[in-house]
């Protein structure tokens, strides 16, 4: 049905009706393009004088607080302290005055510095109330209201701030805002909009509405913002929009500056910031008369665009089919073919998440497998120091003669489990027999021959090593029949348990055993080639040379200190 209604889409668009659609929407678009464009630079206009605002406290606020970071402040001689104030006065003019305060919270004699040389009492007393105002439950940096000195004095705040921890002491510092307020006044929005700077009880600070202190918490911005304070006190608040109605409608923004609390505001009237939006939709309702020419060429278009992804989804699915998960079909188009493009490649990629997870959780399944395997091996080979290693050993060499057969790496896998199982029937031996340091009797033979029966036993009912079975069973089976416990013969003996049984046998001969020590290669080899035909498969001796012959063994001359690899 939706792909009817797109064909039938096709065949308005060369009409005159739906240009005019085309054209009514691109007017709206349009108009909302313009005004969030308006807004955006409200935005950032507020951002900017964020910017501007927080370096004009900050900047000094950041030498005030040098001091604290003076090594032993409060240790210095009053001369030395006295000259860091004066330091800090000298670097930044905006820092008007300096107080020192005990850590009783009461001003240190002599340690008082200003700007001016005559200095008002009054000026002189407001600064340490506000400054003490402040020195109650600090913790921490912290701004008083801007007031405004005695006397059409500067426009100031007062900061001040614990030395130590614990506090050893406080220091306060009056700040003037001249410059700032200067910034604000200065900066136009458009030819009626303002700009201004309020505290956090929606007072005037600076700006182009009224004198300091006056109450601006009724204008509709800043309402909006105390009210977003209310809520969130803690939250660094940004707004931009539509305030107001009629003739006192403004697009305004604010932003918050963080550490002093107050707010950046931005206004403009509506009429004037959305100006461009009439003009721009007299040039778009001029452009519908060209439209209706591209209309043809849009159709055509469309068809195209239509019955080309098609080709797409079929070569996707076909290679999905083959198993290569993860295969994305690329239509750009906005409409159903381009939501079920990402569909099919949303199913794609969760097919090869599926994919990559169940091969990590088998990988991961095998590992354990593998880990349980050799911690049963090593229970056989800690009972006698001489073995230690064997079973590991086995399965290695196993898996390298299976390699030089070309088997599969399923094949490998039990080559490399029956290797390292091969003796797990010696668990069933008494520890007298097993350990015995000279050559058994025949009673103790028989019962050590036993073991792999016995082994077939234990992994018999462990499903995923059924064919591993044949590795542990049969790998003391002789080529020529006269092996045990199934006296097996020739290729009856599983192929498995022949190579198990002569990497065990090369193993048992280049190892230190209590009756023997470990041989060259070229007597070990020597002694498989006698064996070649009686005991041990001849294809799998040969395997076996061609292995160590790779690893860059030479057995008619001496042989190289190499170790196969695993």
């Amino acid at each position: 049905m939706r792909l009817f209604k797109a064909i039938l889409l096709l065949m308005l668009v060369v009409s005159i009706v739906p240009t005019l659609m085309v054209g009514w929407l691109s007017v709206s678009h349009t108009r909302e393009l313009l005004v969030r464009d308006a807004q955006e630079l409200a935005q950032e206009r507020v951002k900017q004088l964020r910017l501007k605002a927080e370096d004009f406290l900050g900047e000094p606020a950041e030498t005030v607080l040098g001091l604290a970071r003076v090594p032993g402040f409060f240790q210095l001689s009053k001369e030395a302290q006295q000259t860091h104030l004066a330091s800090v006065l000298t670097q930044r003019r905006e820092v008007v005055a300096l107080t020192v305060f005990g850590p009783d919270r009461q001003r240190l004699p002599g340690l008082q510095a200003f700007s001016k040389h005559d200095v008002p009492p009054t000026a002189l007393a407001g600064h340490e109330e506000r400054a003490r105002a402040l020195l109650e439950g600090i913790d921490g940096l912290r701004y008083s209201d801007a007031v405004q000195e005695a006397d059409g004095g500067e426009l100031v705040v007062t900061l001040a701030f614990p030395v130590g921890e614990p506090a050893q002491g406080y220091i306060a510092a009056d700040l003037s805002l001249g410059s700032l307020r200067q910034m604000l006044e200065q900066e136009r929005v458009g030819s009626t909009g303002f700009v201004y700077l309020t505290d956090r009880h929606g007072h005037l600070v600076v700006g182009g509405v009224a004198g300091l202190g006056v109450d601006v918490s009724a204008r509709s911005p800043v309402a909006h913002l105390l009210r977003q304070l209310e809520r969130n006190p803690d939250t660094e608040l940004f707004h931009v929009g539509n305030f107001g109605e009629g003739r006192d409608a403004v697009v305004a923004a604010y932003t918050v500056l963080p550490e002093a609390g107050w707010a950046i505001v931005s206004e403009q009237p509506v009429a004037h910031a959305y100006l461009q939006v009439g003009t721009m939709e007299r040039r778009i309702l001029l452009g519908l008369g060209g439209a209706i020419l591209v209309a043809a060429v849009l159709a055509a278009l469309f068809s195209r665009n239509l019955t080309r992804p098609l080709k797409g989804f079929t070569q996707g699915a076909l290679e999905l089919a083959r198993g290569k998960f993860g295969v994305e079909v690329d239509v750009p188009q906005k409409n159903e073919l381009g939501e079920l493009a990402q569909t099919f490649n949303y199913m794609s990629k969760q097919l090869l998440a599926y994919d990559m997870e169940n091969r990590g959780l088998y990988e991961s399944l095998e590992k354990g497998y593998l880990e349980t395997i050799v911690a049963l091996a090593n229970s056989i080979d800690s009972k006698d120091a001489y073995t230690r290693g064997h079973s590991q050993r086995v399965g290695d060499v196993a898996v390298q003669i299976g390699r030089e057969l070309n088997l599969t790496e399923r094949e490998l896998r039990q080559l490399q489990y029956g290797g390292i199982l091969h003796d797990i029937g010696k668990i069933g031996i008494v520890e007298s027999i097993l350990c015995k340091q000279s050559r058994l009797t025949d009673q103790e033979m028989a019962i050590m021959r036993e073991h792999p029966a016995i082994g077939d036993a234990i992994i018999g009912p462990v499903s995923f090593l059924g064919a591993v079975r044949a590795c542990v069973r049969h790998h003391h089976e002789r080529w020529d029949g006269t092996g045990y416990p199934d006296r097996l013969k020739g290729e009856d003996i599983p192929l498995l348990a022949r190579i198990v049984a002569c990497a065990d046998t090369f193993d048992a001969c280049t190892s230190t055993r209590p009756y023997q020590k470990a041989m060259p290669l070229e007597k070990a080899m020597e002694i498989l080639d006698n064996l070649s035909g009686a005991q041990l498969d001849p294809q799998v001796v040969t395997a076996l040379r061609a292995v160590l012959a790779k690893q860059g063994v030479r057995l008619e001359g001496h042989r190289l200190p190499v170790k196969l690899a695993s």
